[in-house]
């Protein structure tokens, strides 16, 4: 468990208590206090030939990961202690630390689709645009009480004042250009805990590119503010693209935002890779795998 991340040190131990009421036989425990320590830890359990890893953390911890599980035989367990789990709720995990350790002990193994930039795997969301400045500017104790509101409340300077760019999207040798000030690539459901569309899923095989097409400066602050609300999808300048691959050019050149970290930058290249990890869902979740066997 990453102990660093929000709430993660406080629930710990009461973690530890509620794996052993559900039965389930924690063989080594690991509290990294420092982020950069986890994937080295994980890399190394691994190797020990362990097959479920249960992980607690936000969406930056399970992105410093995830590529540890691609095609691997080894089943990841989520607990959500970050701000906005936008991995955990695509996965349908339940926010609450006792509801989530009950889909460990009693839900089901789903193989699912992750999202591909420039070679390199993101879970469920990665940004161009402006998050990088909201997220690194935001003070770690605002975040740890109010989580997604404080990047509003502490941010709107940022929000107002983020550079238009122009973005041009290839999808099947057809290029459509648009401006704007910050672009959501997304595998996965949700989005600063609201979902993107109503019919997105993390195992769909599917990528999300959505932007705001406009000149404003306030653009930023209506994009973020209508994620909130959830009406985002109502705004005539909304433009959402449904892809399986897709190439993305900015001018000028921007860094594309992984879990809260700088990764690569502009132009890039999407795609899916299908069926790459193991991760245990709540038997409720829709997996594509099963559909296709009743089809």
């Amino acid at each position: 468990m990453n102990t660093y991340s929000r709430k993660g040190e406080k629930l710990f131990f009461e973690a530890l208590d509620l794996f052993h009421k559900y039965g389930i036989d924690i063989v080594a425990s690991y509290p990294v206090r420092k982020p950069e320590r986890l994937k080295q830890v994980v890399s190394e359990v691994i190797s020990d030939g362990y097959r479920l890893i249960i992980i607690g953390g936000g969406d930056g911890t399970f992105n410093s990961v995830i590529d540890l599980f691609v095609h691997q035989d080894v089943v990841l367990g989520i607990l959500p202690f970050g701000t906005a789990n936008n991995f955990a709720r695509s996965m349908g995990i339940p926010m609450s630390l006792e509801k989530a350790i009950e889909v460990i002990a009693c839900g089901k193994v789903v193989d699912v689709d992750i999202g591909v930039i420039n070679g390199q795997y993101f879970l469920n969301i990665a940004t161009v645009g402006f998050s990088h400045a909201i997220i690194s500017a935001t003070p770690r104790r605002l975040k740890r009480y109010l989580g997604m509101i404080s990047y509003l409340l502490y941010e709107t300077r940022y929000l107002i004042s983020q550079e238009l760019f122009s973005c041009s999207i290839t999808i099947a040798g057809q290029t459509k250009t648009i401006h704007t000030r910050q672009l959501i690539i997304a595998n996965g459901s949700f989005y600063g805990a609201r979902k993107i569309t109503p019919d997105a899923h993390i195992d769909n095989k599917t990528l999300l590119i959505f932007a705001m097409e406009t000149d404003s400066e306030w653009q930023g602050l209506k994009f973020w503010i209508g994620f909130i609300l959830g009406r985002h999808l109502k705004f005539p300048e909304s433009r959402l693209f449904k892809v399986q691959s897709a190439c993305i050019v900015t001018d000028p050149f921007k860094y594309v935002i992984m879990g809260g970290e700088k990764v690569t930058r502009t132009p890039v290249q999407l795609s899916i890779d299908e069926e790459a990890i193991k991760v245990l869902a709540p038997s409720i979740f829709k997996d594509h795998d099963e559909d296709l066997s009743l089809s």
